[in-house]
């Protein structure tokens, strides 16, 4: 018994002393991982067939795209500071394109212009009235067919530039006035988007004045021919010397029209008719295309059959947008001046061009 007894507090202090040693054994891995110590794994072999890569195949052969497939895996595993290297060279290679394409378009555009340039100057040098309605004649006698209505847009000019300010503008309508006459185009309208001339009685009488003494320039005191000036949203209409108001026929009717003879005529159009039908003074079936037309007729004037731009680029500059759904529009690229040739030029274009009116 006391045998038995020995035995067994000799196999409790062995097991205490193996559960001492496996606990220091522990503490000091903990300790060794804690100050960077690299601790081998308990099972080494297992962990080397884990690790253990997989052989290269024995039929591996080198060519351009194997090399070229693992230029990219290096290039993708390399660190920060080489990618952003190559960022940075893709950047410049980014930017050297897109400078050579600036300078290309830059190059092209300049080119352009200095032949537009010429281009016009040369068109000055072949057509050139001369203030003389028989050259104009012979210009116009050439084309199969003229406007009856033709539109001019012009720009009101600064100031301090060439043909600028009011005066600039009132000698333009002079000069288009003396065009018109002598091609037999009976009716002008002119578009200047501020309105500067539409304010007042006076300034209808000072237009009408100058007009006067530019187509003496062009016919004569004998054979000087009338005209008109109207502005429709303000039912002013003036007469030149010489001219009826009682018949009212006269060799050309100008009209000065502006941004409020656009798209707030129609909203003041829209707005009178939804009032009247609600009132009972109108009927809903009676509002229709033709309707519209006639009063848009009456209050801004009929559709020009040629429209033109005297500026550098085409801009409609909110132009009465009912006025011109069949209108022939012209423009020359960066001209910037109201001349005979792009007159000429917009008459020859409407003499070829074919309108067709579809349903």
């Amino acid at each position: 018994m006391a045998n038995i007894l020995e035995t067994v507090g000799l196999n409790s202090q062995a097991d205490a002393t193996l559960d001492q040693v496996t606990a220091d054994a522990t503490a000091t891995t903990k300790s060794r991982r804690r100050k960077g110590i690299i601790v081998q794994p308990e099972n080494v072999n297992e962990q080397l067939k884990t690790d253990r890569r997989q052989p290269p195949s024995s039929n591996r052969t080198t060519n351009p795209l194997t090399v070229s497939l693992g230029l990219t895996r290096d290039l993708v595993k390399q660190n920060k500071t080489t990618n952003s290297v190559l960022e940075l060279i893709g950047f410049y290679i980014n930017h050297f394109i897109l400078l050579s394409l600036f300078f290309v378009i830059s190059i092209f555009k300049n080119i352009q212009f200095a032949y537009r340039y010429m281009f016009l100057k040369v068109l000055t040098l072949s057509y050139y009235p001369n203030k003389s309605p028989q050259v104009i004649r012979e210009d116009v006698n050439k084309l199969s067919k003229i406007p009856k209505v033709v539109s001019c847009i012009l720009d009101l000019k600064d100031d301090e530039d060439e043909n600028g300010g009011v005066l600039g503008l009132t000698n333009q309508i002079g000069e288009l006035a003396a065009w018109c006459i002598s091609a037999g185009i009976g009716q002008l309208i002119i578009y200047e988007y501020s309105g500067v001339l539409n304010q007042s009685s006076e300034s209808l009488t000072s237009l009408s004045r100058y007009i006067s003494k530019n187509l003496t320039l062009y016919f004569g005191t004998d054979t000087k021919p009338t005209f008109s000036i109207t502005i429709p949203h303000k039912n002013l209409i003036t007469f030149s010397e010489g001219a009826s108001s009682t018949n009212r026929k006269v060799d050309l009717e100008i009209s000065l029209i502006s941004y409020v003879d656009g798209k707030p005529t129609i909203v003041d159009l829209a707005r009178t008719m939804g009032e009247l039908a609600v009132n009972g003074e109108l009927s809903p079936k009676d509002i229709n295309a033709e309707l519209i037309d006639g009063e848009l007729t009456d209050l801004v004037g009929p559709e020009p059959d040629l429209l033109i731009s005297f500026a550098p680029s085409l801009d409609l500059e909110d132009y009465p947008p009912w006025h011109i759904r069949l209108t022939e529009i012209y423009w020359e690229p960066d001209n910037k001046e109201v001349s005979y040739p792009i007159f000429i030029r917009a008459l020859q274009q409407f003499s070829n061009c074919k309108v067709n009116i579809g349903k």
